[in-house]
């Protein structure tokens, strides 16, 4: 509870005596004016000394108002000085004759406002003492010569009866004020914990509402959006503002209004972000229902499915590629064996020729360049139906690097390779042949592409802020490191570079496409990725990044 809801109670008061003392000075100065010294009497003065002492009273519990921390008991204190000076009241205007009784409703009022039960008693049985006490005084009055007080009448009875239809109003009141008071404060009670409960309801509405992953908007009769939570903001791309209060199609235009209204539908639709990302979403939509019988708008759930469908496509392909392997496998292996005898016996056929018939030795070595050319295309089917998992193990994959380049240099030494390390040892968890089968269709690739002349260079780089990271433990550090091979052939066409890893794309007249895919399958099944552009150094070429994780470092 904040200060100023905690000290509510006695502001309240204090208001209320300002105002009661102000309308008793009202009525004092006016009857002055209109009946000026009719009766002379000195009961004016002391009247109006009551009023000032009063208004000194509330300037002081104003001036002490902040420093006050036990507020009931404060309020009590207050309600007895006020009965004190009401029964001084009541002496300065007839005592037991005054008019002025009544204010101990007031006392009595507020006491069961603001106290405890036995508090509003206390101050119930004070009351009465202090007007048995102002009775008291018409018997033996000190102040007789400054203050006379009346004679009291000489009938008993008369005084018994006034006495008793003085107080016997004044508890009964107590009483029924103390009963609504305690209704008052019960009803308080059950508003305070139903308010609470709904403000819980809300909050927990809210919560779960901006929690879910899901987008969700609600429209009126006419599809004019009236919410929208921050997931369905952040998919669509557009804030909250923009969409509150526009219509429906202006937003999403690819919905169709009629499904909506049918109710309970599902539709996929393209949607364009102000970014002029593609995606797809979607949409299931139910009826808003203020009551059973009363519909006052729509529901539209909607999830992004752009991942979900390319995942789906990808799996689609899969399948399509282990169905063509395993039929590559089979073909493969009917067409290896005939196709060695065939070679086997053009071998032998071309040794016993003689060496003057240049024309069947010509088309002997015509034949044995495409057996051979056949043979590897063979060798690349079945390469390309042979993508399992192997057995990984820690593979140094700087040193497998360079034996691969010692390789190639013997073998092509009108190739310049050039070697740039970041270190002599990089160990990775892989399978040591799937990962030099992939460097070594890239080598392969940029020595086609610069007709085995030219430049191969070959980099390493270490990054320990990879994006791969995100699933390691927290107690385990790994590195990432990127291996770049660039050549300085004509350079890859941005227009291809994302199918270039599909399998049977190729740019080559005698290609089976399967090359590169089998590269880029084996660098996800060894947990990597690889990417092909330009060459960002201004110059011709194409360049290949290849990324492996590290084994964890224990910390």
């Amino acid at each position: 509870m904040n200060s100023s809801s905690h000290h509510r109670p006695l502001k309240n008061l204090l208001a209320f005596r300002l105002f009661l003392v102000t309308l008793l000075l009202g009525a004092l100065i006016l009857l002055e004016f209109i009946w000026p010294h009719e009766q002379p009497t000195s009961v004016p003065v002391p009247l109006y000394s009551f009023i000032i002492l009063t208004y000194l009273l509330n300037i002081f519990y104003i001036i002490s108002l902040p420093k006050v921390v036990k507020v009931e008991r404060f309020i009590q204190q207050q309600l007895l000085v006020d009965a004190t000076l009401i029964a001084g009241l009541l002496y300065l205007t007839g005592g037991f004759y005054s008019l002025f009784f009544p204010l101990f409703y007031f006392i009595i009022l507020g006491g069961t406002l603001y106290l405890k039960r036995q508090h509003t008693i206390t101050l119930l049985f004070y009351c009465t003492f202090l007007y048995l006490l102002i009775i008291f005084t018409h018997i033996f009055n000190p102040l007789q010569n400054f203050l006379p007080l009346p004679q009291l009448v000489s009938s008993n009875r008369r005084i018994v009866s006034e006495l008793f239809f003085n107080l016997t109003p004044f508890y009964l009141t107590a009483f029924i004020l103390r009963f609504i008071a305690k209704e008052r404060l019960d009803t308080r009670k059950r508003l305070v914990k139903t308010t609470r409960d709904l403000k819980q309801s809300k909050d927990l509405n809210k919560h779960i509402i901006a929690s879910i992953d899901s987008g969700l908007i609600t429209t009126n009769h006419k599809l004019t959006i009236n919410s929208i939570n921050l997931a369905g903001s952040a998919i669509l791309g557009l804030s909250k503002d923009l969409v509150f209060n526009s219509d429906l199609q202006e937003i999403i235009p690819n919905l169709q209004p009629a499904k909506i209204k049918q109710g309970r539908q599902r539709q996929e639709i393209s949607y364009k972000t102000p970014d002029n990302e593609q995606l797809i979403l979607g949409f299931s939509f139910a009826p808003l229902m203020k009551s059973r019988a009363h519909n006052i708008g729509w529901i539209l759930i909607f999830q992004d499915l752009t991942e979900l469908k390319k995942i789906e496509s990808r799996l689609q392909d899969a399948r399509k590629m282990a169905a063509i392997g395993r039929l590559s496998a089979g073909i493969a292996h009917e067409i290896r064996n005939p196709l060695a005898s065939i070679s086997g016996s053009i071998e032998l056929l071309a040794k016993d020729l003689l060496l003057e018939d240049e024309t069947h030795q010509r088309l002997l070595q015509i034949v044995l360049k495409e057996s051979t050319r056949l043979d590897h295309l063979i060798s690349d089917f079945l390469g390309f139906s042979r993508l399992d998992d192997k057995e990984q193990t820690d593979t140094d994959l700087i040193s497998l690097l360079k034996d691969m380049v010692f390789l190639f240099r013997s073998q092509c030494p009108n190739t310049k390779f050039s070697e740039e390390y970041h270190g002599d040892s990089f160990i990775i968890k892989a399978n040591p042949e799937q990962v030099e089968q992939i460097f070594w269709n890239l080598v392969q690739n940029s020595l086609e592409a610069m007709n085995n002349q030219g430049e191969i260079k070959i980099a390493s780089f270490v990054d320990s802020q990879s994006a791969l990271e995100s699933d390691k433990p927290r107690n385990e550090e790994r590195e990432e490191i990127t291996i770049t091979l660039c050549d300085d052939g004509p350079g890859i066409d941005e227009k291809i570079a994302e199918e270039i890893f599909e399998p049977f794309f190729t740019t080559k007249a005698s290609g089976t496409g399967l090359g590169l895919y089998i590269t880029f399958q084996l660098t996800q099944v060894n947990n990597g990725h690889i990417h092909l552009e330009k060459r960002q150094d201004n110059q011709p070429g194409t360049c290949a990044r290849v990324c492996f994780l590290g084994n964890p470092k224990k910390e």
